[in-house]
Formats: C-alpha cells, sequence, structure tokens
C-alpha cells in the first residue's frame, strides 16, 4: 500500500468515525457536509430488523410504479399505432435502441458502486457527483460520430439527429446518478415510486401530443428522450442533495474501479436488450422491424416492470446481507418465487388477449404481430427468472460475472440471429432467431446455479420447492382464464368485453398474492402514515 493510500483510507477511516459520532438529522448532515456515512448506519439497523420486510416494501411500491409505467408504455404503444406507419415506428426503434446501449455508460457504473458500499462520506458524495457528470459530457461528445456511422449503415435519412437526440439522456442521467441512489440507499421507495410514475405519464403525454401533431418517428425519439427531465428533477428534490465544490480524486477512485466493471456489465445487458432490434431493422428492414417492436413491447411489459423492481428493491437489500450467507438465501429464493409469479399472471392476460387486442386496429399491418407474442412471452419469463443472479453477483462484489453470460447471449444473438434472417425462409426466419435465443437463455441456468452457490444455499430442490407454491397459483389463474377465452366469440362486443374480463382476472389474482402472500396492504399502509402525521 502506497502512503498515499493510506493516508486516503486513514482520512476515510476518521471521516467515517467523525460522522457516526455527531447526532445530526439527514438533512442537517447534508447542509454541514458530514453525516452520509451516519445516515446509511441507520438504514443499516433498520434492515438488520427485517430484511424481507424492506425488500417486500420495494416490491410493493417499486411493482405499482413500474407496472403502471410499463401499462402506460404499452398503452401509448398501442394509440401511436393509430398515427404512426410501421415504419416511422421501425426508424424510431433503431434511434432508441441505439440511445439506451450508449446510455448504459453513464456515470461509469459508479451508481451502483454506491449500493454496493457499506458507507459513505458527504465528501466522496461530492467527489463522484462530479465525476460522474464530468464523464456523461464527455462521453456523449466522444460518442457522437457514431450516429453519422449508423446513418451510413442503414441508409436511413434524418436517423443520425434522432441519434443524438436519444445519446443526450447520458450525460443527464450522469447527473442525477448520485441524487437518485442515495433515494436507493435509503430504500425510500414511496418516493422512487412517484417519480417513476409521474414521470412516465408525462413522455406518453408527449408522445401521443406529437403524434397527433404529426411528428412521426420524432414522436417516439423525443418523448424517449424527455423521460431524463423528470428523473433529474425529481432525483435532487427528493435526495435533498446539493453538491458542493469539492472534488477528490482519491475519495472517488475506489468507486470508479468497482464502477468500470459494473458499467461494462449495463452496456452489455442493454446490448443484449436491444441488439435483436437492430439485427432485425437491417435485414427484414424497418417495416417489419415496427411490427416486430409492437409485438416486443406488448409482450415484454411485465419482464420491463420487475427488470426495475429487481434492480431498485432487491440489490440494495442484497448488497447489505452479502455477509449474511443464510439470510440472503432465504430472501433469494423468496425473491425468486415471488418473481415467477409477478411475471407469469400478466403475461397469460397478454397471450389470451392479443388476438382481440390487435382485432381492434383497422390497419390489417398489425396483425402480424399475434404469432410473434408466445416467443417473446417465453423468452420474457426465462430472463425474469435468470436476472436475479446478476444483481446477486454485483452486490456481493463480482459485477464481473454476469458480463460473461452477456456476451454470449448478445454474441449468440447477433451472430446466429443474423443467420436465421440472412439464410432461412422469411416466414420462418424471426421464429428461428427467437427459439434459438430461447434456448440459449434456459442453458444459463446450471451455470448460474454454481456461481450463485459461492453466496448463497442453492440446490435444484429448494428452487423446485420456492416455484412450486407459485406455480399452484400461476395454474389457478390459467383455469380461471381459459373459459373467458375459449367463449369470447359469444360475449357482446367480444374483443373489448374479454379484453375487460381478463384485465379484472389478472388484477384480482394479483391483488391476492399481494394481499394474502406478500401481506402488503395500502389500506394498512395508510392508516399508519396518517397515524404518524398525527
Amino acid at each position: 500500500m502506497t502512503q498515499d493510500t493510506a493516508h486516503h483510507d486513514a482520512s476515510r477511516s476518521d471521516a467515517i468515525q467523525k460522522t457516526q459520532t455527531q447526532e445530526e438529522t439527514p438533512a442537517e448532515a447534508n447542509r454541514s457536509g458530514n453525516g452520509a456515512a451516519k445516515v446509511d448506519q441507520a438504514y443499516d439497523s433498520n434492515l438488520q430488523q427485517d430484511p424481507k420486510k424492506s425488500i417486500r416494501k420495494g416490491f410493493f411500491w417499486i411493482g405499482i410504479a413500474s407496472t403502471l409505467s410499463q401499462i402506460l408504455s404499452a398503452t401509448t404503444m398501442l394509440i401511436l399505432m393509430i398515427f404512426l406507419t410501421k415504419d416511422e415506428l421501425g426508424i424510431a426503434t433503431i434511434a432508441v435502441a441505439t440511445g439506451v446501449i450508449f446510455e448504459a455508460f453513464n456515470a461509469l457504473g459508479t451508481g451502483q458502486a454506491f449500493l454496493q458500499a457499506k458507507q459513505l462520506t458527504q465528501n466522496e458524495t461530492h467527489s463522484v457527483f462530479w465525476f460522474s457528470a464530468g464523464f456523461g459530457i464527455v462521453t456523449y461528445l466522444v460518442f457522437m460520430p457514431m450516429a453519422w456511422i449508423l446513418e451510413g449503415v442503414y441508409k436511413i435519412p434524418m436517423l443520425a439527429p434522432m441519434i443524438l437526440v436519444m445519446m443526450l439522456k447520458m450525460p443527464i442521467v450522469s447527473i442525477a446518478s448520485v441524487p437518485l441512489q442515495l433515494i436507493n440507499r435509503r430504500f425510500e421507495y414511496q418516493k422512487i415510486s412517484i417519480y417513476q410514475t409521474v414521470t412516465s405519464l408525462g413522455c406518453s403525454v408527449i408522445k401521443i401530443g406529437l403524434a397527433i401533431a404529426g411528428c412521426g418517428a420524432w414522436s417516439l425519439v423525443i418523448g424517449e428522450s424527455s423521460y431524463v427531465l423528470g428523473t433529474i428533477g425529481f432525483a435532487f428534490y427528493f435526495s435533498k442533495y446539493r453538491p458542493a465544490l469539492h472534488f477528490s480524486w482519491q475519495e472517488c477512485k475506489h468507486f470508479v474501479t468497482y464502477g468500470i466493471k459494473c458499467s461494462l456489465s449495463n452496456a452489455l445487458d442493454q446490448v443484449t436488450k436491444n441488439i435483436h432490434y437492430l439485427v432485425v431493422g437491417k435485414f427484414l428492414g424497418e417495416g417489419f422491424l415496427g411490427i416486430y417492436r409492437i409485438a416486443y413491447e406488448l409482450a415484454m411489459t411485465p419482464a420491463l416492470a420487475l427488470f426495475n423492481v429487481v434492480a431498485r428493491s432487491s440489490f440494495p437489500v442484497f448488497a447489505r446481507l452479502q455477509d449474511n450467507r443464510c439470510e440472503l438465501s432465504s430472501l433469494f429464493a423468496w425473491n425468486q418465487r415471488n418473481l415467477a409469479l409477478f411475471a407469469a399472471i400478466p403475461s397469460l392476460a397478454i397471450f389470451f388477449c392479443a388476438p382481440d387486442i390487435f382485432g381492434l386496429f383497422p390497419n390489417p399491418d398489425w396483425l402480424a404481430t399475434i404469432p410473434i407474442i408466445p416467443f417473446v412471452l417465453a423468452i420474457s419469463f426465462v430472463k425474469t427468472q435468470l436476472q436475479t443472479y446478476p444483481d446477486l453477483y454485483r452486490a456481493c462484489g463480482k459485477p464481473e460475472w454476469p458480463i460473461r453470460f452477456q456476451l454470449i447471449e448478445a454474441g449468440g444473438v447477433f451472430i446466429l440471429g443474423s443467420a436465421c434472417l440472412n439464410y432461412i425462409p422469411e416466414q420462418y426466419s424471426l421464429y428461428a432467431m427467437m427459439l434459438i435465443w430461447l434456448i440459449l437463455l434456459t442453458s444459463f441456468a446450471v451455470p448460474h446455479r454454481i456461481l450463485a452457490s459461492n453466496f448463497i444455499d442453492i440446490t435444484m430442490r429448494s428452487i423446485a420447492k420456492s416455484l412450486s407454491h407459485s406455480f399452484l397459483f400461476i395454474l389457478f389463474t390459467v383455469a380461471l382464464s381459459t373459459l373467458p377465452y375459449i367463449y369470447r366469440d359469444m360475449l357482446p362486443f367480444s374483443e373489448i368485453t374479454h379484453i375487460c374480463i381478463e384485465a379484472v382476472i389478472i388484477i384480482v389474482a394479483l391483488w391476492a398474492y399481494t394481499r394474502f402472500v406478500l401481506k402488503v396492504s395500502l389500506s394498512d399502509f395508510i392508516k399508519r402514515r396518517r397515524q404518524q402525521r398525527a
């Protein structure tokens, strides 16, 4: 250890000890420049009392917000189908997918390093903030030429300006990274729920308004980009964080070292989530890509909502319990069981309702989405069950482990998917690509179980036992949903009535599970809040 490093560690230890001994509220600590470690110590104490309560609270609040956000997103996409052509949707998809991949480099992963760290000082927080902000701005300028390169690859006029607008999300999210992660560290899930829902609603209104005004593909691009404006506003408002003019490379170096691995993992994760759009657009054209985008977004709605729930609620709790193998094992099994149910039940509604939903649109082009949806639903369910493993590895200090799976998935989808779309007859090529993708994801289950055994006690028997109760509940929901599906042609206003009946079944099933299995009640929470205020 060098003298400078030893001096930094000693200074950091002194700063933490000092902040732990001062009696300050979080707000006072923030104003005085101290207290970040003391605030986190208080949250650690609450977590140790009942970690399952913390993650259950996260499932409830972030689950509500993520579900509402994804419902808004899916509904908005269905409305946009009325005003946009499949070609316009395809062009916007290429721009959005590219922007999301670049956005994954925001803050160089230091946000996740914040969550993984057991203690923080306020000076470290300020140093990481300025590093994140500067990195986001510089990286945007470095990546700008890629917009024109991609425009040349796809030969689509005006694609470069759309990509540049989407890439603006990266520096803005980098600036918002520190205040957002401070909210996460405090397990303030209600605040996360509020900003996510309100921001999603605002984005949906912007997209629909611009589409009605005739902005075409730009309506999606501008609408997606506007999300970060709401994010940065709510992040600073709810976190109460105000950056001070303080920066020390020694204070943020260890966060950057950990964050680089997270950033690479996040980037590869976004590549795996979006490269299929770029492959389909290149080989089947932007028109078919528009059809594929609609099917994929609708079918992935439950999974996308749950990805956010896992990242926001599970990861912080896993990070705090990384040294408690028994508690972490129990919590991981509980997490997997509930993810299975919350992924499967909404997917059932989408499966049963898809023919009626797309049958309502006068444009027959959108009927081509129906046979694609079952394949995407299968992929989304498997992805949901695998999602917890990368967050477990990151929380336990191994952010590089998910990278190998992401490289295999991204490479498999790109190489094998390109081969399918290029050499297999067009009417079968997309289904062949999705089938290979599904087989590839399923094969990850065994190596994930082996790696996870380094941190938790996990066996195939424990996994089956954990999932058995969820599958019984799912089978019961399938039985209820099948009856109206079989007899839907006998219903008055058959399409709309059937959709409403399936929606009611799913909502009741989710409510029953949340109320009687998770034992979370919104009315009880409201009563407790009123008592606290009184």
